[in-house]
């Protein structure tokens, strides 16, 4: 009997049960929140195009205030954007990209690069999500 008790190395059957039972409730709390990580990337992605494409449209129009001979549509926003990783493509006052196998849609609405002030083109949030 007194070799026994000095012998209680380990873990019993039930301490080991516990863990188990603590990891899976963990793992169930935890996996929810990680399944939809690249959509929420595919999200992050065209919210950062849309700014990218904002910010063009301002550059552009700045240039139009000081060189006024400049114009600028849908066409030269496009191509003077830029983002890494994501081919842009125009269609009928529409900019479309596909992230990751998800098409997105910003409406464009040009103002031909003709006005003054503070008149600049737009460009809508993203639609796809």
């Amino acid at each position: 009997m007194k070799n026994r008790i000095n012998n209680n190395k380990g873990f019993t059957l039930i301490e080991l049960v516990m863990v188990i039972v603590i990891l899976g409730i963990l793992a169930a709390v935890a996996i929810p929140k990680f399944v939809d990580l690249q959509g929420d990337a595919r999200k992050s992605v065209a919210k950062g195009v849309t700014g990218a494409l904002r910010g063009t449209i301002t550059m552009l129009h700045a240039r139009k205030l000081i060189t006024p001979a400049s114009t600028y549509a849908i066409g030269s926003v496009v191509a003077n954007v830029d983002v890494s990783g994501v081919t842009l493509g125009t269609a009928a006052g529409v900019i479309t990209a596909t992230i990751n196998s998800s098409l997105y849609n910003w409406t464009y609405t040009d103002n031909n690069g003709t006005d003054t002030g503070i008149n600049a083109a737009t460009v809508s949030e993203a639609t796809g999500f």
